[in-house]
């Protein structure tokens, strides 16, 4: 017995493949797979291109409260600096010792001072023991009106809450 062959037309391109594809449908096959090409494009889009972006847009979102924080925290600080530059500078004082000194009395420290010495028009002072809030206000109004920087310090905290001891030379 013959073996029977069965054998299709194959096209010579997928274009012309299609063509006698397509034409073979009904118009309500066409309309049928049209929309199920639609949704099917639709699905891919949807998974490949809105879920990244959606999830992208909420670590954003999350990511933009310290951000914004940050950028309110620097324009606080320019605002700080132009009002700095538009206020008069007070003529720098002449002799440094008298200004430490005044600042010192004026802050309540020259008591807990236990050593000054200046060497080089840099002082170096020695506290055995000063509230920590105090000696940073102090700190603050020397430079600021006596224009005398902390160069170098060393802050050890001690037994008592807020008291450190501390060693500090300053200098223009």
């Amino acid at each position: 017995m013959a073996a029977a062959r069965f054998s299709l037309p194959i096209p010579a391109s997928f274009a012309q493949w299609w063509s006698v594809w397509w034409s073979a449908k009904t118009p309500r096959e066409r309309r049928l797979l049209a929309a199920l090409f639609g949704i099917a494009v639709a699905t891919v889009l949807w998974m490949w291109l809105w879920q990244p972006m959606a999830r992208d847009i909420a670590a954003m979102r999350i990511a933009q409260g310290p951000t914004a924080a940050a950028l309110v925290d620097a324009r606080h600080a320019v605002e700080e600096m132009a009002e700095l530059t538009r206020a008069p500078v007070p003529a720098a004082p002449t002799d440094d010792r008298a200004s430490l000194e005044r600042m010192l009395a004026q802050h309540g420290l020259r008591g807990g001072v236990t050593q000054v010495s200046w060497q080089g028009g840099r002082a170096h002072l020695v506290f055995g023991a000063v509230g920590f809030d105090a000696l940073i206000a102090a700190l603050e109004a020397l430079q600021r009106e006596a224009r005398l920087r902390v160069i170098e310090a060393t802050l050890t905290a001690r037994v008592e809450p807020g008291t450190v001891r501390a060693e500090l030379t300053l200098g223009r």
